[in-house]
């Protein structure tokens, strides 16, 4: 019995040490993707350090100690997976969602813009509205996003020049450039349309779908579906864990 507690604690060690690298790994190499900045990208840096220190504690302690914090280690774990594994199931769902053909709008969400032009995240989104666009001849694009501090145009402007770049008829866009974020985006679009029982199809990210449609119906919008781009594979699983963060926020609040 004794020998089994020690391996399970061993185990446990070996998981936090592999976790912690891992996680640091990680970090390191959305750094060197995204550039290195403060943002959601330190979480697993954090993360890393927490399981790191938690398998040198373990390491340090007396076997019956170590043996009761394995255990709560492992009951926390299990309940994180269980919450965690919850929510992301959603919001992979909303990242499925089919676009319904022939709506009135298409709603297109900002992201940054670089002084090279619109971010890999943003050029995914305009290509799919693009794509939406000339599917659906008779639907209207609103553009939403303002200018952040280190953009040199608004998201709402790039995307224009973007999409009409790409062939789409500038008579069809329409353009919201004082938003700040997803519900000012959503809230100033539904805004510009001509009712609310609009048939609105929402362009974002895949993993941001969950949370724009929510938004969207907050917002009043009664007949919304999501059209969803990609992002780069590198970045899944950070933009994943940071859209977690942000549903689990608004279901706080």
């Amino acid at each position: 019995m004794e020998r089994r507690i020690q391996r399970g604690v061993r185990a446990m060690i070996a998981l936090m040490t592999v976790l912690g690298g891992v996680s640091i790994l990680y970090y390191f190499a959305l750094a060197m993707y995204l550039g290195f900045k403060v943002g959601f990208e330190l979480f697993w840096l954090a993360l890393g350090a927490l399981c790191l220190g938690a398998a040198f504690a373990l390491s340090r302690l007396s076997p019956a100690a170590a043996r009761g914090a394995s255990i709560a280690l492992g009951v926390l774990m299990a309940a994180a997976l269980i919450v965690v594994g919850g929510v992301e199931s959603r919001i992979i769902a909303g990242s499925l969602a089919a676009p319904e053909p022939n709506a009135d709008y298409v709603v297109v969400l900002g992201a940054r813009v670089r002084e090279s032009g619109p971010s890999r995240l943003l050029n995914e989104r305009i290509d799919k509205a693009a794509e939406y666009l000339r599917a659906n001849e008779n639907t209207v694009a609103i553009l939403c996003g303002g200018q952040g501090t280190d953009e040199p145009m608004t998201e709402a402007q790039a995307m224009y020049e973007a999409l009409v770049a790409r062939g789409v008829d500038a008579n069809r866009l329409l353009i919201e450039d004082k938003s700040t974020n997803t519900t000012e985006n959503l809230e100033n679009a539904a805004a510009m349309m001509t009712s609310k029982d609009a048939s609105v199809v929402v362009t974002t990210t895949g993993y941001h779908m969950y949370r724009a449609l929510a938004v969207a119906r907050e917002a009043g919008l009664t007949h919304v579906s999501g059209n969803s781009s990609a992002c780069a594979r590198l970045t899944l699983v950070n933009y994943y864990m940071r859209e977690f963060c942000a549903v689990a926020r608004d279901w706080i609040l």
